[in-house]
């Protein structure tokens, strides 16, 4: 007779304690298994959020820039205008990321 360990499998003749302890263990190598699942799609949901930040980041930088790009020549045709286009564009950056924090506590909720 070895040594080692064998699932349990049904009644194979085992007396009622051999059968009993055979059960306790498929249950909790089924329950590992399920931990391991709901760990794992954890996973991919946090890798997924990442990226969409991500994404909206890059985007919401990308529009800060061309806002800039805009004042800088909107200020070369009008000096004079120049603090009203630096209001605008600041107002501009803080609904970036005004967004950008929504985007974060949506997620978050998820």
């Amino acid at each position: 007779m070895s040594g080692a360990i064998e699932p349990y499998t049904g009644n194979s003749g085992l007396d009622r304690p051999a059968r009993r302890a055979g059960r306790a263990i498929s249950r909790h190598q089924l329950t590992a298994q399920l931990r391991i699942a709901a760990a794992d799609a954890d996973t991919d949901v946090t890798l997924a959020k990442i990226d969409d930040v991500s994404m909206a980041t890059g985007a919401a930088m990308q529009a800060v820039v061309r806002v800039a790009q805009a004042q800088k020549h909107l200020e070369q045709l009008a000096p004079e205008a120049s603090g009203r286009l630096a209001f605008l564009a600041d107002d501009h950056m803080l609904a970036m990321a005004e967004v950008l924090a929504d985007l974060r506590r949506e997620l978050r909720r998820r």
